[in-house]
Formats: C-alpha cells, structure tokens, sequence
C-alpha cells in the first residue's frame, strides 16, 4: 500500500469515527505563522458555595508506588497493538511510562505533562486531542496549567472557560523582559489593582472537575498583592511582597467537583503572575500546553537559567514534548541557518528546561512538511534541513523522536494533504481534521513504546 492510499484509508476511518462530531474546523489563520482559531469550550455551572476550601503553600505531591512486575500487566482491549509511524528512540520515555504504569497499577497519582512548542500545537487543537486520548485512557488530572489570559488569538485552553481583564503580558517571543523571568508558559502578566482572571471548569467532559488549584506568581519589592476566591465565596488575601524576587505557588484545596476561581489584583503595586494549575485527586493525567505563535526555537535561551529551572522543578514532570521548528525553516531559506547551528540553539533550550527535573522524559515532534513561512516559499530541503536537526537533537539530548514530516509523506505532503481537506490554505498548518490524524499517530506511537515497556520488550 502506498502512502498515499494509507492517508486515504486513515481519512476515511477519521471521517466514520467522527460521523457525530462537530464536523467545523478553525478557521483560516491571519497572514502570519499562527495556527487557526479554535472555538472555546462550552461554560461550565458553579457549583454549592458551601465547598470547604483550605489554602496552603505545599507543592502538589505525588504519592510513592511500586510498579508491577511485566509478567502482571496486560494492554486494555483498545490499546494500540501497532504504530504505524514508531518513535524513535522510545527508551528514552521510560520515566514518563513508569509514571503511566504506577496509574495503570491503581495509584491515586496525577502524571504531568508540559508541552512547548510554536503554532504547531496553536489554539489547545493538537494538545487537547492528545490530553483527551491520554485521559480517557489514564484518567482525568484535571486541565493543568491555564495562563492568566489569552495574551494571543494562538492561546487558548479548551478544558476551561477563561475570562480576563486589565492585565498586560511580556510574551518571551518578543524578548521583552531582561530578567527572563517569563514563567513556565513563557508569558508573564502584569497587573495593577482591579486586574483579574476567572477560570470556570466545564460542564460535562474532560476537565469538568477540581481539587487542587495552584497559584503561580513572583513575590517582590513594591508587588501588589492579590485576593482569590471560590464559587464566590469569601475571598482570600495573598500577600505578594518580598525582599527579592521570589517564584511562589499558592495552593488552594477544594472538594472534587465543578468549580470557579477568581484571582483580582488588590493594593498599590504592580503583580507579576504566570496562571493557575487546576488538578484533580486523580488517577490521571495532565497535559500543559503553551504555544508561542511565530517563535524561533531559541526563544527558549532567554528564560533565567535559576528561574525556568525552578518553575519545571515545580511542576515536576514526567514528560516534557516539544514542538518547534516551522519558524526556524525561514532562517535555513535566508541562508542564516544551518543544521548544525539549529542543532546547538535547539539543544541548548532543551538543557536549559530539563535541567529543573533531569530525570524526566523528553520527547521531539517534528515540523510537518510546510509550503511557507511568513511570506516565503519554501523547498523540501530548507525543512529537511530542520527536520534532520531535530532528529539529531533528540539524539544528543537523549530524547524520543517522531519524525511527523516522514509521517506525512515528506516533500511536497502538505499540499496533497490541503487536496484531501487536512491542511490549512495558508501551505503552514494542518487544519483540525489534519490534527486529528496527526496525535492519532503520536498516541499510538507512545501507546506501542509503554506496552513494549511494561512487557519488558523496549
């Protein structure tokens, strides 16, 4: 069978396992990188004011377990028994399937997964596919990380109904801040009193519950402080001053269920705030997703070392994805790039964002085959010339790989995927259908390397 007749069977069989869905896509993207728009999610309902709420200053913790020996464990009926497209170096995952594995043995365990990448994983649409298959599989963690606002269209988390207002935001993309105290999402957000965020849970679905919230912020000289409540309840005062900058996480218990926060700015000051992590008692999985719209992969060298070291140590992963590459294929046209010079840039970022948790996981997706890139007409050997960089980058780094732009078809599979109605005009994006297919072939590449794990066979 050719490649091409296997897309055709693979659409095919998308298109019967979606015959009730929704069936829209996002819309065409503006004339830059970005991915296209994703509709938010439904609103959730607010739940009895009467919920007990503790605060606290502990970071979530995970309870110790002992995986089962191989010869104890066997796949579900639905797990993938096949890739078509294998990782990569699946070994290297071994921690993040150890993970899986203490969750699979009926460990009350949350598994964190954080994702970066540029508008590849744009508007939650590839990671939400990817969280919703992991949680129906794993159990819902609840949304994870959600930054304070949409500081962007690309932006967008489909586990929750956010709304904001009166922040301004420094996004790492711009290199604006000299401090690079940018927080895990990459943005920070600064807000003068009378600023807030509301994040709902949804109704009815993944996501649709919470136990823990945690409050990400810098505590400084001069800071405002801030007050959070509860499904309207009474509110709470969080002081946010310090001598020195400091990264803090207030940490909020709720009764499991559906439930609202609100975060509001109080006093004089300004405050530097990142989001809020929402997780449930678990079993499950969580799977943070922060995409930079137009970003080069070296825009995570200009994160503090200390400070990005210090916010992965505390959200203490399993695994961490990247996704970068699309922009970077422009600078290989302009002739200012080479393999080995993106190999160094995307080896350093990789470094500097493991070495808070050196011990988990990582794995590399690739950039899908592309047309364009902001105006300009790429050849397959400007994006083979990113997709061989990533390839050895995984390898230096001690990553997982998937190769998506073999996946797809290699030189010129864009446009026959645009012909088949899974790409985008703008010869950059898959569309939402596209996606689908796309983590589908992610999933049940991890999926074959954690039953290959557990049965002793990687």
């Amino acid at each position: 069978m050719t490649h091409d007749s296997r897309l055709d069977a693979v659409l095919l069989a998308t298109a019967l396992a979606c015959a009730s869905c929704d069936g829209s896509t996002p819309s065409s993207p503006p004339p830059t990188d970005e991915a296209p728009a994703a509709e938010p999610s439904p609103s959730p309902t607010r739940t009895d004011k009467s919920d007990a709420v503790v605060a606290n200053t502990t970071p979530l913790a995970k309870p110790a377990a002992v995986v089962a020996p191989p010869s104890s464990w066997k796949p579900r009926a639905d797990d993938p028994t096949a890739a078509e497209f294998p990782l990569e170096n699946p070994e290297a995952l071994g921690h993040f399937y150890e993970a899986l594995a203490r969750v699979d043995n009926g460990d009350k365990e949350v598994v964190q997964v954080v994702h970066l990448g540029a508008s590849m994983i744009g508007a939650d649409d590839l990671t939400s596919i990817l969280r919703g298959k992991f949680q129906t599989r794993f159990g819902d963690g609840g949304a994870g990380m959600v930054l304070l606002r949409r500081f962007m269209s690309n932006y967008l988390h489909k586990w929750v109904k956010l709304d904001a207002e009166k922040w301004d935001n420094c996004y790492i993309g711009y290199l604006c801040d000299k401090t690079g105290r940018y927080g895990l999402g990459g943005v920070a957000f600064f807000g003068k009193r009378g600023a807030q965020t509301t994040i709902k849970t949804r109704k009815h679905e993944l996501g649709d519950e919470v136990a823990h919230y945690e409050v990400w912020y810098t505590a400084q000289p001069k800071s405002a402080d801030f007050e959070v409540r509860i499904d309207g309840g009474e509110p709470e005062l969080v002081e946010a001053k310090a001598d020195a900058p400091e990264d803090r996480y207030h940490a909020i218990d709720v009764e499991q269920g559906p439930h609202e926060i609100e975060m509001r700015v109080k006093g004089n000051g300004k405050l530097r705030a990142f989001g809020i992590v929402l997780e449930t008692e678990g079993p499950g999985i969580v799977w943070d997703q922060f995409s930079w719209l137009g970003a080069f992969t070296r825009r995570m060298h200009a994160w503090d070392d200390t400070h990005i070291a210090g916010q992965v140590a505390h959200r203490d992963p399993e695994l961490v994805a990247f996704t970068f590459g699309g922009n970077d294929s422009r600078r290989v046209l302009n002739g200012k790039l080479t393999k080995d010079k993106y190999v160094e840039e995307y080896l350093r970022g990789v470094k500097k964002v493991m070495a808070g948790k050196p011990e988990a996981s990582c794995l590399i997706i690739g950039m899908t085959d592309r047309g364009r890139s902001l105006d300009f007409n790429l050849k397959a050997e400007h994006v083979e010339t990113i997709v061989e960089g990533q390839r050895e980058t995984a390898k230096q780094a001690g990553c997982a790989f998937f190769d998506t732009y073999a996946a797809m078809g290699g030189a010129g599979s864009l446009r026959a995927w645009k012909k088949k109605g899974l790409a985008a005009g703008d010869l950059k994006h898959l569309n939402h259908a596209g996606r689908q297919i796309f983590a589908g072939w992610v999933y049940d590449a991890i999926m074959v390397g954690y039953i290959a794990h557990r049965s002793g066979s990687n």
